[in-house]
C-alpha cells in the first residue's frame, strides 16, 4: 500500500496553496501513491490574529477543494489541518480524511496546543480552541488514527490511539526549525517504534506566512522505526509502501502491547 506525504510551503493566500496541493496531490498519484497526508494548515498559513477571520466550517471551500481532488484522482486524502469555526471562539486546529468518494471521516480536533517559549515564543491557545477526542479511523484494510504536531510529544495519545488498534498514524505538522533539528526525526521514529506502527509525518517547510521558519523533512517511518522515505527543504512528495506483513512480524516477535502492565 503506497502512502504519500506533501510538504509545501504555505501562505496566506489559499488559491495559491490550493494550486500547490493540487499539483503535489496528482504528481503522488501519478507515482502510485492512493494514500496522501497534506501538513497542518495546508490551506491558509498567515498571522494567527488573523486566524478566526478565515476560520471554514467543515462543509466550507477548503474541504469542498480536497473532496473534488479525492474524487478526481480516486483517493484517499488526510487533508492536514485547517482552521475549524467554532461560533465566537478561537477555531478548532481540525483534520479530518476525504476519502476517494468524497465522503469524510470522523473529525480530529488537536487536543495539544503548542503553548511553549520556544524560538520567539508561541500560544496557540490565545488563537485556537482545543479539541477532547481520541479519533482512529476503521479503514477497509487498517485503522488510522489522527494526530496533529505538537501531539506527537505525548506518547500517552499514541498508545490510546494504538489500544485501539491503529496501525498508521497520521501527524500533519507546522514544526518550528528551532525543534525541527534535535527533536523531530527522534519524536515520530519513537511514536512508532513504542506502538509497533506506521507514521506518516507531513511538515510545512521553509519560511510560512506565518513569518517563522518551518523545519520540512517529512518522514515516513516504520514500526521498527526505519525511514521509508523522508524530504529535505525543498516542497514537494515523499512515498513509501507499507508493509503490514512486516508490521504483523514485528508485533509477534516483540509483542509489547501484550505485554504492558500500566
Amino acid at each position: 500500500m503506497q502512502w504519500a506525504a506533501i510538504q509545501i510551503t504555505a501562505s496566506s493566500n489559499k488559491e495559491d496553496n490550493y494550486r500547490k496541493i493540487s499539483h503535489w496531490v496528482e504528481k503522488a498519484v501519478q507515482a502510485g501513491a492512493k494514500n496522501i497526508v497534506l501538513p497542518e494548515y495546508w490551506n491558509w498559513l498567515g498571522r494567527a490574529e488573523d486566524k478566526i477571520k478565515i476560520a471554514e466550517t467543515m462543509e466550507g471551500q477548503s474541504i469542498q477543494f480536497i473532496q473534488k481532488l479525492a474524487k478526481k484522482f480516486f483517493c484517499r486524502i488526510v487533508a492536514g489541518s485547517i482552521a475549524e469555526a467554532n461560533g465566537k471562539k478561537p477555531p478548532y486546529n481540525t483534520s479530518v480524511t476525504v476519502h476517494p468518494d468524497g465522503k469524510l471521516g470522523p473529525i480530529y480536533r488537536k487536543i495539544h496546543l503548542f503553548d511553549a517559549v520556544v524560538g520567539q515564543g508561541y500560544v496557540e491557545s490565545t488563537t485556537t480552541s482545543a479539541g477532547e477526542k481520541i479519533v482512529v479511523e476503521n479503514l477497509r484494510e487498517t485503522k488510522l488514527g489522527l494526530a496533529i504536531c505538537y501531539d506527537v510529544r505525548f506518547p500517552e495519545l499514541f498508545r490510546s490511539m494504538a489500544s485501539r488498534r491503529a496501525e498508521i498514524f497520521a501527524i500533519p505538522a507546522n514544526f518550528t526549525a528551532v525543534t525541527g533539528p534535535p527533536h523531530w526525526e527522534v519524536l515520530i521514529r519513537a511514536r512508532a517504534i513504542e506502538n509497533q506502527c506506521f507514521v506518516v509525518a507531513s511538515d510545512q517547510t521553509g519560511l510560512t506566512g506565518a513569518g517563522w521558519e518551518a523545519h520540512g523533512h517529512s518522514m515516513i517511518v516504520d514500526p521498527w522505526g526505519e525511514i521509508l522515505a523522508e524530504a529535505k527543504r525543498e516542497e514537494g512528495i515523499i512515498i513509501a509502501s507499507l508493509d503490514f506483513e512486516k508490521l504483523k512480524q514485528v508485533r509477534r516477535k516483540m509483542p509489547v502491547h501484550e505485554h504492558r502492565k500500566m
